[in-house]
């Protein structure tokens, strides 16, 4: 795309391998006039700043007061230059920024000085300023363009005010990564905090307001590894796999589901049919003599399968939630409805991870929403047991032919 619209017949350049766009005739035409203009307001506020400075150094007992506003003024520029030169060479230096300020300070303070009256002093650090102000824009201007085409562009984008306004203390945390780790792109940061969001939602799904003391340690590292700067693109896989959740966002591209080219086919090519001449139906009289009805046999009792009855389900040793989850699974495959009246109640789990009578309960109800929803069985209300075993019965029939 162009920057600008060029007139017909100019000579469009395509942007450069820093990828900041050319400047078009016209505006290369305004940026010599603002360079000019620039120059010349500089220019003036060096005068006047070096007329008012040399004047009270005489008064001060300088023996050639012109030597100080030159030396002051100059010296701006100068350390501004030294300091693209070193951005320039990769060899930059932190302090080395701080001299051009301190001399605009200095040379701000003796014209301010060199007033009498209040207005004197605002005149006179206005005008001072002005040289100031245009070392400061060229300096800029100058850096930007060796980080763009350098590739050394440190700069960070700065956070919305807005957000600092309406939600603070995130807002800092945010601000803080992007510091810590060197995150220069705001938008890059705000979507790896939504990723952030959704593991930490999923997990507090799975394992309720303690997730943080209940999840597995496998399943915390990856967002112990996002406060590192690590995306959670690279390590939420194995956290919600070490959980049993599905991965969902978080799927590698290898995993996703590839759906099937479609392969277009050719219309069929309908003939022409010539219409077919119209023939006149005939009433045709059947008459079927009446027959007496023959008593149908009684229904054949249903088969009974020989054999001995199948042996009761053993329940295995089981010790914490992912292996009780095993074991209700494989009970309501089973059909064995008894078993949550005996060893499955909410006390019998409770004693077994040494809770309460009511968390028990609360676990195994859990449980059994989960492998419903894995299952795709719709739970009537209230959820039940025999409701539950119902379900899975109903779910079970409609799938077989």
């Amino acid at each position: 795309m162009q920057f600008t619209r060029t007139r017909e017949g100019d000579k469009s350049e395509a942007p450069d391998d820093s990828g900041v766009p050319p400047l078009s005739p016209w505006e290369r035409k305004g940026a010599g006039l603002t360079a000019l203009g620039g120059a010349g307001v500089g220019g003036l506020g060096f005068y006047a700043s070096f007329d008012a400075v040399s004047t009270k150094a005489a008064e001060w007992g300088f023996d050639d007061p012109w030597v100080l506003p030159t030396a002051i003024d100059s010296a701006i520029p100068v350390f501004t230059g030294a300091y693209l030169l070193l951005i320039r060479t990769d060899m930059r230096l932190w302090w080395a920024r701080l001299v051009p300020w301190a001399l605009s300070l200095i040379t701000c303070a003796l014209n301010v000085a060199s007033g009498d009256s209040l207005w004197s002093k605002v005149s006179h650090g206005a005008m001072s300023l002005l040289w100031v102000a245009v070392s400061e824009i060229a300096a800029h201007t100058y850096a930007v363009r060796i980080g763009a085409a350098t590739g050394r562009r440190r700069r960070m984008d700065k956070v919305r005010w807005s957000r600092w306004a309406l939600s603070p203390l995130p807002t800092f945390l945010l601000w803080r990564r992007m510091k810590l780790w060197e995150l220069t792109d705001y938008d890059t940061v705000l979507n790896l905090e939504q990723e952030r969001l959704i593991y930490q939602s999923k997990l507090r799904g799975r394992f309720g307001r303690a997730w943080r003391r209940k999840a597995p340690v496998e399943s915390l590292m990856p967002l112990r590894l996002a406060r590192t700067g690590v995306p959670l693109k690279e390590t939420a896989a194995d956290g919600l796999r070490a959980a049993g959740l599905e991965l969902g966002i978080f799927a590698p591209a290898e995993e996703l589901p590839q759906l099937p080219a479609q392969v277009p086919t050719a219309a069929p090519v309908l003939a022409s049919v010539p219409p077919a001449a119209a023939v006149k139906p005939r009433a045709v009289t059947v008459v079927v003599p009446s027959q007496p009805t023959a008593p149908q046999p009684p229904p054949a009792p249903p088969a009974v399968a020989s054999g001995p009855a199948p042996a009761p389900f053993q329940i295995p040793a089981w010790s914490t939630e992912d292996e009780l989850r095993t074991v209700i699974a494989q009970v309501i495959d089973g059909g064995h409805r008894k078993l949550f009246d005996g060893p499955l109640t909410g006390a019998a789990i409770a004693d077994v991870l040494g809770q309460s009578e009511g968390n028990g309960r609360k676990v195994r109800g859990r449980i059994i929403k989960e492998y419903a929803a894995q299952k795709g069985v719709l739970l009537p209300q209230p959820v039940t047991v025999d409701a539950v075993f119902a379900a899975f019965g109903q779910a079970l029939t409609a799938a077989q032919p």
